[in-house]
Order: C-alpha cells, then structure tokens, then sequence
C-alpha cells in the first residue's frame, strides 16, 4: 500500500499533510545556493517552525493512533510508524513516549502544534514538571507548565532545563525550601546507604583502596588530602628569580621527575594517616586505636633490622620516623617497659597491659577461636572476687562470647597444656 497517496475525500488534516509533501516534492529540485541571505535565513527559521509543527501533529496523532496499532497487530502505533516509513526506531520511539506523557499536558502538545517548540524542549518541560514530586498542587504544577512552555520560546532545551531545576522557587519559593530539603534529605540517606570501602592487599606489598563515599564525605576527604598536597609558595623559594620552583616532595626522590597527581594525593593520604591524634580516635578493645610496632631494643637503637606492626614487616629506619610524628607504640623488647602488674590496688587491667596481652596473643585465648586480639576482652584467670590480681601473668585476651562462657556455670573451664583455654558444657 502507498501511505503517501492522497484520495479526493480527505479530512483537513490528511489534505494538509499531502499538500505539504507535494509542495516540497515540487520544489525538491531547487538550489538553495542562490539565495539571498535575507532569504536562507528566512528559509532556514520556516523550515524549522514547519517540522516543529510536524512533529507535534505526529504526536498529537500518535496519542490517539492505538487503533492503527491494533489493526497491524503492532505493540504500538509508534512501533507501526518505525517499520512502515522506515524511520529509525529510537526517533520514532521518543514521540511515542512524548504522546503518551503528553496527554497529560495538552498545553504542551499544543505549543508543539503551534511550532512554538521542538520535541526536545517539550521533553525537558515534562521531566520538570514531573520532578516537583507528589507534594506539589496541581495548581503549582499547571503554572509551572505554563511558565516553561512561554520560556521555550526564548531558550534552548539546555537552558529550559536549567530553568526547569529552578521553576518551583521561581513560582512557589515556600514549597521550593520545602522540597529542596526534602530532595536534599533523600539524597543523604541515599548517598550513605551506598557508602562503601574496600581494602584488597595484592601480597606484593601494596593493598588496593576503593569506595564509594557521600559528596560531603569526599569533599572533606579532598580538603583534608589538599592540606597536604597543596604547594607551599614562600618568599624563600623562588621569589627572587621570578619563577616558583618545585617543592622537593613532588619530585620522584630517584628519577627526579615531578610526581603525578595521584601519586602526590597517595602520599598524601599515608601523611595524613602519621598526623592522626590516637588519643582522640575511639576506643578499640580497651585502648585507643594504635598501630603497635615490635622490635628488639638494640636494633631500634642501631637502626637496623626488621620491626613488625600489625603483622607486616617494616624497616627500622621507618619506624624511627614514624615514631617521631605518627601514633605508633613502640613496644621495644628489652627495653625500659610500664608497670605491668598491679596486684589488688586496682580491679581493672591498665591500657599497658591489655598492649602486653596483644603482643602475648594475636587472638582469643580459647582453642580454635581467630578473633582477633584487638576485639577482646582482658580476663583474670583468678576471679577478682575470690581474691585474683591484677597482673599481667594472670589475664588472658577473651572475646565477648567466650567471656560469657567463663562466667556462665553451665560450663567447666580449664586450660590446656599449651595455654589455650577450653570449655565443657556440664551435662
């Protein structure tokens, strides 16, 4: 069948859409080359208003089309219109969607049949609207339709979106603060259900950071890292030849290139980390949260050797340093160490000593048990009440449910040769 062909009983209509496309057909050859400038101009501005116009008839049309749909056995009459005229299936798609969201908003259809607007503008304005939530009066929402469709006219799609994102406080500047919160509100809880971290040691000494943090979460990290990374421009440092020279931390101390600007926010990072007062950061198993570091008193003093902290090895040279700057404790072994037994002048196990129990156990006294030492429990093995004391050969890391156990009759305690504790429920 020719779609394209008109008949001598047309609805007005379908006589202006045929008139139209012989109009064009009989002009089809002509060179606009030609043309005056007055006349390309005019051209270029009535071509335009023209498909305007076209393409609200086509919405208009198609929101009203579903029996052509039926008839073809189509899903819909867009999906119909894409394989009979062989125009691309997403162009066709969009106006279909814009008929269907455009019933809402005749005014909007209209404007588009008047050719006071493009399809894309009419898109813009409808998200607008849309996005002013639930909460929002019909009333509110009619005048911001009318309010966008009058700016079309005078702005580009790119810039009615930006008036879009701002029509509510043009027209309601009251409900705006409201929903503002709202939105602002919505997108916290959001930002901070999908907060996450990751740390992944790749075993070559090097462990792999990703996340996904709230915007206000990386700004202040960003403020932080660039407090550290930012350049220093004294008068010491090339003020007297004119030309700011490079500070020595952003140069590669080996190849004496400047460093990327990754590379200078990852040495940023470790400094911040050195910087961090450990007094102020939360308890963590009785202490406050410390990087503990063993090495043997004559090797600190020589600088040489290996220290260990947290189970990896770290020269000794850069636990020297650290222990200058950073929240590190060294728990030198030979050398001048705390008071570490208190007998009964006090019931509780002192922060040395729970650091001594660390260093003695890497985790839960109880057999078979890995939580860490860091999460337990100090324990006396001679209870406190029965006359036990406070000292260091006498407690012992448990975790939180094994202390339970300790304390819970049902059970029978004791220790095993190698030191490890074991528990019997009593039947």
């Amino acid at each position: 069948m020719d779609y394209f062909s008109g008949s001598g009983h047309e609805a007005p209509l379908v006589a202006a859409a045929h008139a139209l496309d012989e109009q064009l057909k009989a002009v089809a050859g002509n060179d606009p080359t030609f043309l005056s400038v007055l006349e390309k101009e005019d051209l270029l501005l009535t071509l335009v208003h023209v498909k305007r116009s076209v393409e609200g008839l086509l919405v208009d049309t198609l929101a009203v089309a579903g029996d052509v749909a039926d008839e073809h056995g189509a899903r819909s009459a867009g999906a119909w219109l894409a394989a009979a005229s062989q125009e691309s299936a997403a162009v066709v798609g969009s106006l279909q969607r814009l008929a269907v969201d455009g019933a809402r908003f005749p005014e909007v259809v209209s404007a588009l049949r008047a050719g006071r607007m493009s399809v894309a503008h009419a898109d813009v304005v409808l998200r607008a609207v849309d996005a002013l939530g639930g909460d929002v009066s019909q009333e509110v929402r009619a005048e911001a339709t009318e309010h966008l469709v009058g700016a079309a006219t005078d702005f580009s799609p790119k810039e009615l979106r930006r008036l879009g994102d701002g029509v509510l406080a043009a027209i309601d500047p009251e409900a705006f603060e409201d929903a503002e919160r709202a939105k602002l509100e919505a997108e916290l809880d959001k930002a901070r259900a999908a907060s996450r971290l990751t740390l992944r040691s790749a075993g070559d000494g090097v462990t792999r950071v990703s996340g996904v943090l709230p915007d206000s979460v990386a700004a202040r990290l960003r403020t932080y890292l660039e407090s550290f990374s930012a350049p220093r421009h004294d008068a010491a440092s090339g003020a007297a030849t004119g030309a700011a020279e490079t500070p020595s931390r952003y140069l590669d101390p080996v190849t004496g290139r400047r460093l990327t600007h990754e590379r200078v926010l990852g040495e940023a990072f470790a400094a911040m980390l050195e910087c961090l007062d450990v007094g102020r950061l939360p308890v963590h198993g009785g202490d406050a949260t410390q990087v503990v570091v063993t090495i043997d008193w004559k090797d600190l003093l020589a600088g040489t050797g290996v220290a260990m902290a947290g189970g990896e090895a770290l020269p000794v040279g850069q636990i020297r340093r650290l222990a200058c700057q950073a929240g590190v404790l060294p728990a030198v072994l030979g050398g001048r160490s705390e008071v570490l037994d208190l007998g009964r002048s006090r019931r509780l196990f002192s922060k040395a000593q729970r650091r001594a129990m660390g260093l003695r156990q890497s985790s839960c006294a109880f057999e078979g048990c890995d939580v860490p030492g860091r999460w337990c429990e100090a324990h006396h093995l001679d209870p406190w009440s029965a006359g036990g004391q406070t000292d260091l050969a006498r407690g012992v890391l448990i975790c939180p449910r094994h202390h339970h156990v300790v304390h819970d009759e049902r059970y029978v305690v004791s220790r095993l040769p190698g030191g490890a504790m074991s528990a019997v429920l009593q039947r």
